[in-house]
């Protein structure tokens, strides 16, 4: 700091405090605008009734919300949690983290001790965007740290703030992610303040660095590969610094403080103990590094000891914890060049499992709508280092800059692989784009540039699917065509309000994981399956599920007998869903036999000899086990269920061939010409929408509330005389 002159009182403190106070109220104005898009975008999804909270959340969020709405409620989580995982249960302590769901239900309780709060899913939607907001101040610390320019840190920050990539996973969810990554981010920026040879604090901010990334693995088990990811970057930070002894004692001690409070969560916290975490590839890593730091004269052989100790933990540890999924899938991915195979057998069983929703590669055109314009701001930092700009990397001071970069690397290899990670890529990608040139630091051009970046980006997260969206339109040239079929919501609410007075606690539902939680949280039945797959028992007994829907009804029926189910939920895409991502897809084998369990529950009610139908809706149908309770099914007069649409043939072998791809193009264009006929009509222009309803109608059949409307529509014209 300059020195005052005698008999004066220097300014500068004055100016700090100002300058802090300045950038917290920037931060906290940033924090609330995020907060504001990601409820907004959450509210405006059709899920949305401001008046029902049936059925908004779903698959692995629907579960989470029942426990933090048992949490909340006042009523103790159970240890065993049959409903769950119906009947040998879900043993909650130990196979899952529910450190989130506890800590919401605890807030809400704390908070209606001073106001009555009666929405709890919006609370939970607000709560969880707060508490991910938190990951931007982290962010403007670590960019800080890089670059010593507030103004370029809180551009940077703004950037982030703003961006779709950063916020869109946390939209209409209850995700681990919004709990766990402002703590795992907050842990790196931590970690980058304890490398940075200018902080005398710096054994503390190690500490605090440990105690996040506590919390993190104690609430999400991908907070583990996390800290795996942290172990390289350190690890190559400490190849880069090798000859500067300072940032060897740091990088030390920041290691052995994440190992050691690793260590001790993989004991206390029981999912963890659970699973053998400090014996998990993660874990030998670490422990390898800090070897080779302590000893860095044997760092190869080390190395080669550690990559062995890798190899067996993977084999005997690793495939049967609730990691081991993922280290298959990582390899299946490679193996298959990140393409999903044609033939569902060439991958392992769990592999098909996990291989979808987020756990998928990004394609393309959502790549291109989620990293653009936000990819630019990482283009300064490329033209300074292409430009030979050697101010960037001085040799005080970059250990920080080394351990983003490598984080930067990883997780970039990483989102290709898995999409998920779109939100920590953001973040890095706007720290890494801090550390530049000093000259360039100081020039106003470059926050400018950025605060401009944030601007295109805060408008295309305010309206992302506004047809003046110029990055819309960019990437649907890039998206592939949705060969998946869309349900209809109205079908699922349906299907939840029957439960809810057909079903009940002593009627154990079987269903596609997918829905499954939807039907325990929002209709109350217990259900036999559930998406969280983090425990082998329930990938195994889904495994069974698929086989037996594909096999014959007596094995559906043994299937249902020995796992207690009462009904059966049959969804159309049991039969619809071709895909990847479809529950044929997922039983190894996309073809059909013609006595398929899956055949008769879709076509041919009236053949079944142990099931009898209940219910159905376009989209769902609900059987009994019928024993000794044979009765004639009624026919059906939706006509997805009608086989001649489909122009069935059958094969050599017993095979069924049915045109599934043709009956799914024509429903979606007469969904595409339904919604044009609704944009047209509201327009005020009748004959137009009147016309596409009828080409709707020669695509598809239209189910009962189509046809009101083009009736509706047809007297509202005649009436006009138009």
């Amino acid at each position: 700091m300059r020195q005052a002159a005698p008999g004066s009182v220097s300014l500068e403190p004055a100016v700090n405090t100002a300058g802090h106070r300045l950038a917290f109220a920037l931060l906290a104005l940033l924090a609330a605008v995020n907060i504001n898009l990601k409820t907004r975008q959450s509210v405006s999804l059709p899920r949305f009734d401001p008046d029902d909270e049936t059925a908004y959340f779903r698959a692995e969020s629907a579960l989470q919300y029942r426990y933090a709405r048992l949490a909340a409620s006042g009523t103790a989580i159970p240890q065993l949690d049959r409903d769950a995982q119906y009947p040998e249960g879900i043993r909650t302590p130990q196979e899952l983290t529910l450190m989130m769901e506890t800590a919401t239900g605890w807030t809400w309780r704390a908070l209606n001790l001073f106001t009555p709060l009666k929405d709890l899913r919006w609370f939970v939607l607000l709560w969880s965007a707060v508490l991910a907001s938190l990951s931007i101040p982290a962010l403007y610390a670590v960019a800080l740290k890089l670059s010593r320019s507030p103004p370029l840190a809180l551009a940077s920050a703004s950037v982030f703030a703003l961006s779709w990539a950063g916020m869109s996973n946390g939209i209409g969810t209850y995700g681990f992610e919004s709990f766990a990554l402002p703590l795992m981010l907050g842990n790196l920026a931590f970690l980058t303040a304890a490398l940075d040879l200018e902080n005398s604090a710096w054994r503390w901010h190690a500490a605090a660095a440990g105690a996040l990334m506590t919390a993190a693995l104690a609430s999400w088990h991908f907070a583990g590969f996390h800290l795996a990811a942290l172990f390289l970057a350190l690890a190559w930070t400490g190849w880069r610094r090798r000859g500067n002894a300072p940032d060897l004692t740091r990088l030390r001690v920041a290691t052995a403080a994440l190992l050691a409070c690793a260590c001790a969560t993989g004991l206390v916290c029981a999912p963890l103990r659970e699973t053998g975490f400090c014996l998990s590839p993660m874990m030998i890593l670490g422990y390898g590094l800090l070897l080779a730091l302590l000893f860095p004269a044997r760092a190869v052989p080390v190395a080669l000891g550690t990559a062995a100790a890798l190899g067996l933990s993977v084999r005997l540890v690793g495939s049967n914890s609730a990691y081991g999924h993922v280290y298959g899938l990582l390899l299946e991915k490679l193996r298959h060049g990140l393409i999903e195979p044609a033939d569902p057998a060439l991958l392992s069983p769990d592999a098909r499992l996990l291989w979808v929703g987020p756990f998928k590669s990004p394609d393309p055109g959502f790549a291109l709508f989620a990293f653009l314009p936000l990819c630019l701001i990482i283009l300064p930092r490329l033209i300074s280092t292409l430009c030979g700009e050697r101010e960037q990397q001085p040799e005080k001071g970059g250990a920080p800059v080394h351990a983003v970069d490598a984080m930067l690397i990883l997780y970039l290899f990483g989102t290709a692989m898995v999409a998920r990670l779109t939100p920590v890529l953001a973040f890095l990608l706007c720290a890494a784009a801090c550390r530049l040139p000093q000259r360039w630091l100081r020039t106003a051009w470059l926050p400018l540039l950025f605060f401009g970046f944030a601007a295109m980006e805060g408008a295309k997260s305010l309206a992302p699917s506004s047809r003046f969206n110029p990055f819309l339109r960019l990437s649907a040239a890039w998206t592939g065509p949705e060969h998946r079929p869309v349900g209809a919501f109205s079908d699922e609410l349906a299907l939840i309000h029957w439960l809810r007075k057909n079903g009940g606690p002593d009627r154990p539902v079987l269903a596609n994981y997918g829905i499954s939680a939807s039907l325990l949280t929002y209709a109350g039945s217990p259900i036999l399956l559930q998406p969280k797959f983090e425990a082998p028992g329930i990938r195994a007994k889904t495994r069974e599920f698929f086989q037996a829907l594909y096999g014959t009804e007596a094995d559906f029926f043994a299937f249902c007998r020995r796992y207690g189910a009462a009904l059966f939920v049959y969804s159309t895409d049991d039969l619809l869903d071709e895909t990847p991502d479809g529950p044929r897809y997922n039983s190894g084998d996309l073809r059909l036999r013609a006595d398929a369990a899956a055949v008769l529950f879709h076509f041919h009610t009236e053949q079944l000899k142990d099931f009898r139908l209940l219910y159905e809706n376009p989209g769902f149908r609900v059987f009994s086990l019928s024993i000794g309770q044979k009765k004639a099914a009624s026919a059906s007069t939706d006509p997805i269920y009608d086989i001649t649409r489909f122009s069935p043939r059958v094969k050599a072998g017993g095979w069924l061939d049915l045109d599934v791809a043709g009956v799914n193009e024509r429903m979606g264009l007469a969904r595409r010409y339904r919604f044009l006929a609704r944009i047209l009509a509201r327009l005020g222009r009748g004959e137009e929408s009147l016309s596409a309803y009828e080409a709707a109608f020669t695509a598809w059949p239209p189910d009962k509330t189509a046809q009101e409307e083009a009736f509706r529509l047809r007297n509202a014209l005649k009436a006009s005389g138009s």
